[in-house]
């Protein structure tokens, strides 16, 4: 099998919607009738800043079309309130669920937006509690309060990871049996799931590899993608190009990436889906 590699510029993510549901995804638009696989997931899924994500590029290997459901920076909570894409992603032939991030989850200590997950909402009692020298009111992200906290103190930190991570499990549990057989697990990533996960602060942020064990047991089969070296050096270098902040370019999986995701899923999705 050969892909191919696609620079970033001129980009159309031609948005659209599915009946019924108020998120939007990335286009084309696919014809639910026909077989078809569903592709969950957040940011890498999405393919922002890539022209042709992992599940576009997977369109001539499969026998059946790619419905990409992935969202920008989402949580497991925008699936979980959106009966509409849970139905489509519940009726495709096989569903590939990427390994979502804990922190843009709805829990005891705050509240997120229910469809733009990262957004952060408001502190909860529990949380101006804990930090009472903290003014949530500056933060509109949910990513850049978290960084805050950890800077506030450690063990207090720790105390919201661990709620976070606990949420987490939940509804995974949730959506995983929502969705039910033929559902791939997918890590993708720049580095193995770690063991601890409050310390390393890598995305997919606050997982660790005990929780994906236990998410593995719900799923029909576990693909674990982590591009090579010089893959991530290559698209770093391409999105520098393109992206004014070097953090971002260092964030992102880019086409190389994506090739390589592709390359190891197609196998996987092939068999599950005879």
């Amino acid at each position: 099998m050969t892909y191919g590699v696609t620079g970033l510029r001129g980009l159309n993510y031609d948005i659209c919607a599915y009946d019924g549901s108020r998120l939007k995804f990335r286009g084309p638009k696919c014809d639910l009738s026909s077989p078809y696989v569903a592709f969950l997931g957040t940011t890498e899924t999405f393919g922002k800043f890539v022209a042709q994500p992992f599940p576009t590029l997977l369109t001539k290997h499969l026998p059946a079309a790619p419905v990409n459901l992935g969202m920008i920076n989402c949580g497991v909570d925008a699936y979980l309130n959106d009966p509409a894409v849970l139905d489509v992603a519940r009726h495709a032939d096989l569903r590939v669920v990427q390994v979502i991030g804990a922190l843009n989850l709805s829990n005891h200590y705050f509240k997120v937006h229910p469809r733009r997950n990262d957004r952060f909402v408001c502190a909860r009692t529990a949380l101006k509690r804990l930090f009472p020298e903290v003014d949530f009111t500056e933060f509109h992200f949910t990513k850049a309060m978290l960084a805050a906290l950890s800077h506030r103190s450690d063990e207090r930190y720790k105390m919201v990871c661990d709620e976070l991570q606990k949420i987490w499990l939940a509804r995974m549990t949730v959506l995983m049996k929502l969705l039910g057989e033929k559902t791939v697990l997918l890590w993708f990533a720049g580095n193995i799931p770690p063991i601890d996960a409050i310390a390393d602060l890598g995305d997919p942020m606050l997982i660790d590899a005990d929780m994906i064990e236990r998410m593995r047991a719900l799923s029909s089969a576990y693909v674990e993608i982590v591009p090579d070296p010089l893959a991530i050096e290559r698209d770093r270098e391409d999105m520098l190009r393109t992206l004014v902040s070097q953090s971002a370019a260092k964030q992102l999986m880019g086409p190389c990436a994506h090739v390589q995701a592709a390359q190891a899923l197609q196998e996987t999705c092939i068999h599950l889906i005879r």
